[in-house]
Protein backbone atom coordinates (compact mmCIF):
# COMPACT_ATOMS: atom_id res chain seq x y z
CA UNK A 1 0.00 0.00 0.00
CA UNK A 2 2.79 2.27 0.97
CA UNK A 3 4.50 1.74 -2.37
CA UNK A 4 1.68 2.46 -3.97
CA UNK A 5 0.74 5.45 -2.43
CA UNK A 6 4.54 6.91 -3.39
CA UNK A 7 4.32 5.74 -7.07
CA UNK A 8 1.60 7.07 -7.61
CA UNK A 9 2.52 9.95 -5.61
CA UNK A 10 6.13 10.33 -8.59
CA UNK A 11 3.63 9.06 -11.61
CA UNK A 12 1.47 12.53 -10.84
CA UNK A 13 4.36 14.72 -10.40
CA UNK A 14 6.17 13.48 -13.47
CA UNK A 15 3.22 13.44 -15.41
CA UNK A 16 2.47 17.47 -14.43
CA UNK A 17 5.90 18.41 -15.30
CA UNK A 18 6.02 17.39 -18.25
CA UNK A 19 2.63 18.39 -18.99
CA UNK A 20 3.60 21.91 -18.50
CA UNK A 21 6.61 21.77 -20.10
CA UNK A 22 5.10 20.20 -23.58
CA UNK A 23 1.92 22.31 -23.73
CA UNK A 24 3.36 25.10 -21.90
CA UNK A 25 2.34 28.29 -24.48
CA UNK A 26 4.17 31.14 -22.37
CA UNK A 27 7.88 31.86 -22.22
CA UNK A 28 9.47 34.81 -20.54
CA UNK A 29 11.72 37.19 -22.39
CA UNK A 30 14.35 39.05 -20.20
CA UNK A 31 16.26 42.41 -21.51
CA UNK A 32 18.92 44.30 -19.64
CA UNK A 33 18.66 47.84 -20.08
CA UNK A 34 21.68 49.98 -18.96
CA UNK A 35 21.70 53.90 -19.84
CA UNK A 36 24.38 56.16 -18.40
CA UNK A 37 26.68 59.25 -19.49
CA UNK A 38 30.32 58.17 -20.84
CA UNK A 39 33.63 59.81 -21.25
CA UNK A 40 36.48 59.26 -22.87
CA UNK A 41 39.81 60.19 -25.70
CA UNK A 42 40.11 60.26 -29.38
CA UNK A 43 43.40 59.89 -30.99
CA UNK A 44 43.80 61.02 -34.17
CA UNK A 45 45.55 63.68 -36.10
CA UNK A 46 44.62 65.93 -32.73
CA UNK A 47 43.18 64.51 -29.50
CA UNK A 48 39.78 65.14 -28.93
CA UNK A 49 37.77 64.93 -25.06
CA UNK A 50 34.19 63.14 -25.47
CA UNK A 51 31.75 63.26 -23.29
CA UNK A 52 27.92 61.84 -23.85
CA UNK A 53 25.01 59.58 -23.20
CA UNK A 54 24.77 55.62 -24.32
CA UNK A 55 21.68 53.10 -23.91
CA UNK A 56 22.35 49.53 -24.28
CA UNK A 57 19.90 46.60 -24.47
CA UNK A 58 20.95 43.09 -24.09
CA UNK A 59 19.40 40.04 -24.30
CA UNK A 60 18.86 38.09 -20.95
CA UNK A 61 20.32 34.72 -21.39
CA UNK A 62 23.59 32.99 -21.04
CA UNK A 63 24.50 31.71 -24.07
CA UNK A 64 25.13 34.46 -27.21
CA UNK A 65 23.65 37.73 -25.84
CA UNK A 66 23.40 40.17 -28.37
CA UNK A 67 23.46 43.74 -27.23
CA UNK A 68 22.58 46.81 -29.40
CA UNK A 69 23.79 50.29 -28.31
CA UNK A 70 22.47 54.08 -29.47
CA UNK A 71 24.78 56.76 -28.55
CA UNK A 72 24.90 60.64 -28.44
CA UNK A 73 27.66 62.65 -27.97
CA UNK A 74 30.29 66.28 -27.86
CA UNK A 75 33.49 66.19 -28.41
CA UNK A 76 36.31 68.80 -28.40
CA UNK A 77 39.51 68.71 -30.22
CA UNK A 78 42.05 71.71 -30.33
CA UNK A 79 44.72 72.24 -33.51
CA UNK A 80 47.83 73.77 -32.08
CA UNK A 81 48.90 74.26 -35.23
CA UNK A 82 46.32 77.25 -36.41
CA UNK A 83 45.19 77.76 -32.97
CA UNK A 84 41.69 76.51 -33.89
CA UNK A 85 39.23 74.34 -31.88
CA UNK A 86 37.02 72.05 -33.08
CA UNK A 87 33.69 71.01 -32.16
CA UNK A 88 31.93 67.47 -32.93
CA UNK A 89 28.72 66.40 -32.23
CA UNK A 90 27.98 62.62 -32.86
CA UNK A 91 25.04 60.40 -32.61
CA UNK A 92 25.26 56.55 -33.29
CA UNK A 93 24.31 53.14 -32.99
CA UNK A 94 26.41 49.67 -32.13
CA UNK A 95 26.05 46.04 -32.42
CA UNK A 96 27.54 42.91 -30.67
CA UNK A 97 26.77 39.61 -31.67
CA UNK A 98 28.04 38.17 -28.19
CA UNK A 99 29.94 38.62 -25.09
CA UNK A 100 33.31 37.95 -27.21
CA UNK A 101 33.05 39.08 -30.32
CA UNK A 102 33.85 42.50 -31.88
CA UNK A 103 31.10 45.28 -32.01
CA UNK A 104 29.83 46.99 -35.13
CA UNK A 105 28.64 50.25 -35.89
CA UNK A 106 27.74 53.64 -37.82
CA UNK A 107 27.87 57.15 -36.22
CA UNK A 108 26.36 60.00 -38.37
CA UNK A 109 28.82 63.54 -37.47
CA UNK A 110 29.08 67.13 -37.57
CA UNK A 111 32.23 69.07 -37.36
CA UNK A 112 32.63 72.61 -36.60
CA UNK A 113 35.67 75.40 -35.88
CA UNK A 114 33.35 78.13 -35.27
CA UNK A 115 33.49 79.38 -38.61
CA UNK A 116 32.96 76.32 -41.22
CA UNK A 117 30.67 73.49 -40.53
CA UNK A 118 31.69 69.73 -42.00
CA UNK A 119 28.98 66.98 -41.95
CA UNK A 120 29.72 62.90 -42.37
CA UNK A 121 29.03 59.23 -41.26
CA UNK A 122 31.58 57.02 -39.73
CA UNK A 123 31.32 53.48 -39.82
CA UNK A 124 33.16 51.91 -36.47
CA UNK A 125 34.55 48.71 -35.32
CA UNK A 126 35.26 47.82 -32.07
CA UNK A 127 35.65 45.65 -28.82
CA UNK A 128 33.92 46.22 -25.27
CA UNK A 129 35.09 45.01 -22.42
CA UNK A 130 33.20 45.31 -19.36
CA UNK A 131 32.33 49.38 -19.88
CA UNK A 132 35.48 50.03 -21.77
CA UNK A 133 34.65 50.19 -25.12
CA UNK A 134 37.67 50.46 -27.50
CA UNK A 135 36.92 51.60 -31.64
CA UNK A 136 38.14 52.14 -34.71
CA UNK A 137 37.21 54.33 -37.76
CA UNK A 138 37.26 56.87 -40.50
CA UNK A 139 35.15 59.95 -40.51
CA UNK A 140 33.96 60.56 -44.20
CA UNK A 141 33.33 64.50 -43.55
CA UNK A 142 31.91 66.76 -46.44
CA UNK A 143 33.13 68.71 -48.30
CA UNK A 144 36.13 66.18 -48.59
CA UNK A 145 38.62 68.72 -51.02
CA UNK A 146 40.76 71.35 -49.55
CA UNK A 147 40.11 73.19 -52.39
CA UNK A 148 36.22 73.60 -51.04
CA UNK A 149 35.63 76.96 -48.81
CA UNK A 150 34.17 75.02 -46.09
CA UNK A 151 37.29 72.85 -45.77
CA UNK A 152 39.06 72.40 -42.67
CA UNK A 153 41.33 69.86 -40.84
CA UNK A 154 39.46 67.11 -38.39
CA UNK A 155 40.00 63.65 -37.25
CA UNK A 156 39.58 61.29 -40.23
CA UNK A 157 40.77 58.07 -38.93
CA UNK A 158 41.07 57.43 -35.40
CA UNK A 159 40.79 55.28 -32.20
CA UNK A 160 38.78 56.26 -29.47
CA UNK A 161 38.71 54.63 -25.45
CA UNK A 162 35.07 55.53 -23.79
CA UNK A 163 33.95 54.37 -20.82
CA UNK A 164 30.35 53.91 -19.76
CA UNK A 165 29.43 54.92 -16.06
CA UNK A 166 26.11 52.96 -16.12
CA UNK A 167 24.14 55.01 -13.37
CA UNK A 168 20.52 53.07 -14.12
CA UNK A 169 20.06 49.20 -14.76
CA UNK A 170 16.41 47.57 -15.50
CA UNK A 171 15.33 44.03 -16.29
CA UNK A 172 12.44 44.00 -18.51
CA UNK A 173 10.59 41.04 -18.62
CA UNK A 174 7.77 40.15 -21.51
CA UNK A 175 5.86 37.10 -21.83
CA UNK A 176 5.78 35.79 -25.52
CA UNK A 177 4.48 32.81 -27.43
CA UNK A 178 6.54 29.71 -28.32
Amino acid sequence: MRNTIISLFFFSLVHFQSYAQLFGDKKIKKTIVKTGPYFGVQSGRFYAGEIGMERQWKQGKLKSPSTNAFHFGVNYSYDFSNWNPILGYDMGYWFRKDNLSLTYGATICARTNFEKYRFGFTPVLGYKIWQIHLQTGYQFLFPMRKSSTNYFQANNIFLSARFVLVNDREVKRKEKEK
